[in-house]
């Protein structure tokens, strides 16, 4: 189960509300999230999460980029994906993903659909996922919604809120939220928040969440 859920982090990471007119390439993502954002030919963004996952991600055409991310423990592994964005409105965008994951008994990924909605101060991003391959063998629906919040609280900083229901097929929680904020500079920003998740029986431990990346 532990190594099924750094996969699944890694998934998820592979898979943030924000504004069209944000300019920075780490709006593409919340804490774990894709969006429907999709980066500029040739921007991309490289970083590192619990130093336990690397990834990077590059935008190949005007809607297409691919992120590549890493696993570094229990084996390794690595996780491939491409996301298209299919709507570019001023206030509505939409895409659609896959993240394939290649890892000792864990191959199969999450198919995904994603739109993200608001403003440059405030985004909301709604998601839903369904799982397939040896990823997806516990008992359990395949499939997940997520969602995200995002809000700035000033001109470097932002608040992120995301949260993920289902997915116990994919060894998930019942439900697990996210929180914290997003610090920036110019290239460089971090992620520091908290991890709650939720079973049957309860709220499991608290766990941090940080990532450290930049933009290029």
């Amino acid at each position: 189960m532990p190594r099924r859920r750094t996969t699944l982090c890694a998934l998820a990471l592979a898979t943030v509300a924000v504004a069209r007119e944000l300019p920075a390439q780490e709006a593409t993502r919340l804490f774990v999230a894709p969006t429907a954002r999709s980066l500029r030919p040739g921007a991309g963004l490289a970083g590192t999460t619990e130093v336990l996952l690397p990834f990077c991600e590059v935008g190949l055409a005007d809607r297409l980029s691919v992120l590549g991310m890493g696993i570094v423990v229990e084996g390794g592994g690595l996780v491939v994906m491409p996301k298209i964005q299919l709507y570019d409105g001023h206030r509505v965008q939409a895409a659609v993903g896959v993240a394939q994951t290649f890892a000792p008994g864990a191959a199969g990924g999450v198919g995904f659909g994603v739109a993200t909605l608001g403003s440059a101060d405030f985004g909301v991003t709604l998601g839903y996922g369904y799982g397939y391959g040896a990823l997806a063998d516990s008992v359990g629906p395949r499939s997940l919604v997520f969602v995200g919040i995002d809000k700035a609280l000033g001109s470097h900083v932002r608040l992120i809120g995301e949260g993920y229901f289902g997915g116990q097929g994919l060894g998930m929680p019942d439900h697990t939220l996210m929180a914290g904020l997003r610090v920036s500079g110019h290239r460089l920003w971090a992620d520091l928040g908290v991890v709650a998740p939720y079973y049957e029986t309860g709220r499991g431990s608290l766990a941090p969440l940080l990532t450290f990346g930049f933009s290029f």
